[in-house]
């Protein structure tokens, strides 16, 4: 059976453990620390350094979580905004439904790790992983079709709180330097991305991608928060198949909730059926998806096809940045890809994208 990558970042886990020791026995709520079995999570932890720790105290035992800000070499978003995961997981568990893991202990000066970093308490269960695809391996495809069903009902559920999340709770995540709505902030930031990414040698396919968002993009759009990434493999689930915690706000933006409904499609598409794959028995189909999506936050499901040509033109630019962060060959050979960009080509009706895109 194939497992799941690790990705390492070149950090001595042993000798941070020991600068942890130091740094939470300084913390008034923590004594007698030890901590052992540091390790790297797998098939997790592209974008952001994450290391599982566990911390023996007066406490008892605990199970942590180390999240530590990128380093320049391996960092995946223009601009990181560390400091925001952590903002956002203490505003959610305050004023939301949503289920999210404990934060705890937010270190900003870059002496201690080298690198701001933050703690949380680790949320154990299985999570559908995307390295090997869920879809063909591991829990998921070893569940009942009844098990799946809850499973994905009650993902749509969560999904659906964090769209009753109310925007004043989450201002902090609003970039108004990019403009005055949601959709338009995203639209300007992915397009600093792209020549971040590419060097200014944009291909003409995203430079018409990005125009065509542009001259369509919605009159009227719904704002509010927009988790950013959401999808099945950034859920943790527990033994009964009910989520436990909702993971990775990197991407959180105020772009509206049906960039997570296109954003969720676009990777339960490039997950199954746009690998060849069968959908597993249980979870929701496209129109189910909507449909239930739709029922559970009382909104419509307007403008999907342009929030998801910006879903495929994002993915497909983190696509091009993770291959360039791990040094991965532009064209794949002897492995079945899905490309975000020729998805969203075909949903547009222009050409394919040239080879690498």
């Amino acid at each position: 059976m194939k497992h799941a990558p690790v990705f390492p970042k070149g950090r001595d886990l042993d000798t941070t453990a020991t600068i942890l020791h130091s740094w939470l026995a300084a913390r008034d709520e923590i004594t007698a620390v030890e901590i052992d079995d540091p390790a790297y999570p797998q098939g997790a932890g592209v974008s952001n350094e994450t290391v599982f720790i566990r911390v023996h105290s007066a406490r008892g035992t605990e199970q942590l979580v180390l999240r530590v800000a990128p380093a320049a070499e391996h960092q995946m978003f223009l601009d990181p905004r560390f400091r925001i995961q952590h903002q956002i997981l203490v505003a959610l568990r305050q004023h939301s439904a949503v289920r999210v893991p404990e934060p705890l202990w937010l270190e900003e000066d870059p002496s201690v790790l080298g690198r701001p970093f933050y703690l949380m308490r680790r949320v154990t269960g299985s999570v559908p992983v995307s390295m090997p695809v869920y879809n063909m391996s591991g829990f998921l495809a070893d569940a009942t079709p009844a098990q799946r069903r809850t499973l994905w009902e009650d993902a749509m559920s969560q999904l659906a709180a964090i769209h009753r999340v109310p925007a004043d709770t989450v201002d902090f995540v609003d970039r108004p330097e990019y403009g005055s709505s949601g959709d338009q902030q995203q639209l300007a930031y992915w397009s600093a991305h792209a020549h971040w990414t590419l060097e200014d040698t944009i291909p003409d396919t995203i430079r018409t991608l990005l125009q065509w968002l542009t001259d369509n993009r919605p009159a009227n759009s719904a704002p509010g928060l927009s988790w950013g990434d959401a999808r099945i493999g950034n859920i943790v689930f527990g033994t009964d198949f009910r989520v436990s915690a909702v993971m990775d706000w990197e991407q959180a933006s105020m772009a509206g909730p049906v960039a997570d409904l296109a954003w969720w499609l676009v990777f339960d598409e490039a997950h199954s059926t746009g690998l060849g794959i069968p959908r597993l028995d249980g979870l929701g189909t496209r129109a189910e998806t909507i449909d239930l999506w739709q029922d559970l936050t009382g909104l419509r499901a307007g403008d999907l096809v342009w929030h998801e040509v910006f879903a495929c033109l994002k993915a497909g630019l983190l696509s091009l940045r993770t291959r360039r962060v791990l040094r991965l060959p532009l064209v794949d050979t002897g492995t079945r890809r899905y490309s975000f960009m020729r998805r969203a080509c075909e949903l547009v009706g222009i050409p394919e994208p040239q080879e690498g895109l």
